[in-house]
């Protein structure tokens, strides 16, 4: 294993420290290794920060010691010389200890002294090479006789038992010692035992998503949301992901239910920091995710979890940011009725308001003719519209979003973008829509389509996908209405 770069900081939301009048002291030698220092560090899901350094003596023992107690979790001892080179141990009750391997097998020839759990930990670790080993032969047994049924079979079989294996070894650690923190980081491994889907009297399945949603329902109950050492385990960060982008049907009602769901697990679970990680890690999963229609789901946290006051430890700078932020998106989350932009002026000083587009689909863009990709992508735009939408009762609503009105007529007549259904607008000399702020206009272009009844469908969506988005629309509309 090597773990190339030291991450330095930490996000606000982990800067809390624990003071206590316990120490740590932890002797570590590695034979084989000529650094004049170690680095102790710990995971943090994707992501690892060193925590301390210690210089080598002459025997080659680096001694790491502090005043004020370590977190739990799973920490690594880091060898600079060897590439940053790193193995594993593990910080739970007991904080004064030693080890000892070489560079040959660090897990193999690790030697644990005044520490129970990392004698547990290190058989752990020996016992689950041996079976990925195992698994990996399979894998490519399996590759090998792919053609054979009979021996595909035969493999599979005995992957499955490999896994019954693991399962069963991490089971049966977890019974020795129930009350460790290993016990608790091996039980948020343990997948839970999903039950057979119910049947009719003659064998048919009655309900085809029972094992879903009871997989989804019991998705953390092996998770202890009280143990915030679980943050500092490369484990935990990664379930939570998983869940949201593999288990939870991608849609922003379903998600804000389920976000809620397990932030309120780590708010009752008491333990600060994780609940602070797991409310701070879905805000910013939320906000920063491309897929459209998930700044719903943003938007729902931030007023249930910080714009509520829960959130105490944000201060007023950040919440001061978040409110404006939210208050930019609100207005134009899909399924809401577009704000109208009304008496919008057009190129040939008329007026045009939004809502007082009459079509099936009216799509609106935001653009300016400075703007390299608006260059390219608005006439783009109209050369689709001219071709294809217009005849399937498609509109557009073409907003210049700046104010040299000469500027923008050179540019419509340049590029030819001139059509009945097609609607050239700007703000005119005196802006009055706001529309900067209802649609949250901080770089163009940018691109919505509205229903027949202006509610927003998509946003944000690119040229070349409106003619799919529209025809998956139309499809959807026609299936629901198949099964009223």
């Amino acid at each position: 294993m090597k773990f190339h770069g030291l991450v330095l900081g930490l996000l606000l939301f982990l800067l809390a420290v624990n003071i206590s009048t316990a120490q740590y002291s932890i002797k570590v030698k590695v034979n084989g290794v000529n650094d004049s220092t170690m680095m102790l560090g710990h995971h943090f899901g994707s992501k690892k920060y060193v925590v301390d350094t210690a210089h080598i003596d002459s025997k080659g023992w680096a001694h790491f010691e502090g005043k004020e107690d370590l977190d739990k979790g799973i920490y690594i001892i880091i060898l600079p010389s060897l590439n940053n080179t790193y193995f594993e141990c593990l910080i739970g009750d007991d904080m004064e200890f030693s080890l000892e391997t070489d560079t040959e097998n660090y897990v193999e020839n690790m030697k644990v002294k005044g520490c129970k759990e990392n004698l547990i930990f290190n058989d752990y670790q020996r016992e689950m090479a041996v079976l990925n080993r195992e698994r990996m032969e399979l894998d490519e047994l399996m590759n090998k006789h792919s053609e054979n049924p009979d021996s595909v079979e035969i493999i599979r079989n005995k992957i499955i038992e490999n896994g019954e294996k693991r399962k069963q070894y991490m089971l049966e650690v977890i019974a020795n010692s129930p009350e460790s923190f290993f016990a608790k980081v091996l039980n948020s491994m343990v997948e839970i035992d999903v039950p057979e889907p119910p049947r009719d009297d003659e064998g048919n399945i009655t309900d085809s998503t029972f094992q879903w949603r009871y997989y989804k329902e019991h998705y953390f109950d092996n998770v202890d949301f009280s143990e915030g050492g679980l943050l500092k385990t490369p484990i935990f960060e990664g379930k939570l992901n998983y869940f949201f982008k593999n288990v939870v049907v991608p849609e922003p009602d379903s998600l804000i239910n389920q976000a809620n769901i397990v932030i309120q697990k780590a708010y009752e679970g008491g333990d600060t920091l994780m609940f602070r990680f797991v409310a701070a890690h879905l805000l910013n999963y939320f906000e920063t995710s491309r897929v459209m229609g998930f700044d719903k789901v943003f938007v729902r946290l931030a007023e249930d979890w910080y714009l509520s006051g829960k959130a105490y430890w944000v201060d007023s700078t950040f919440m001061s940011k978040l409110t404006e932020r939210v208050m930019k998106i609100s207005p134009n989350i899909i399924g809401n009725v577009a704000p109208d932009l009304r008496k919008m002026e057009t190129y040939d000083s008329q007026y045009m308001s939004l809502h007082l587009v009459d079509a099936d689909f009216t799509v609106l863009v935001f653009y300016e003719p400075d703007c390299g990709h608006c260059k390219t992508q608005v006439p783009k735009l109209f050369n689709l519209w001219q071709d294809t939408l217009q005849h399937e009762n498609v509109k557009v609503f073409a907003v210049y979003t700046q104010y040299d009105k000469e500027h923008w007529i050179e540019f419509i007549n340049d590029k030819d973008m001139i059509g009945e259904g097609w609607y050239n607008v700007w703000d005119g000399p005196y802006p009055h829509t706001n529309f900067r702020n209802y649609y949250d206009i901080f770089s163009t272009p940018v691109i919505f389509i509205l229903d027949k009844e202006k509610h927003i469908i998509a946003k944000r969506i690119d040229v070349d996908s409106i003619t799919d988005f529209l025809e998956f629309h139309r499809k959807r509309l026609e299936h629901e209405k198949q099964k009223q």
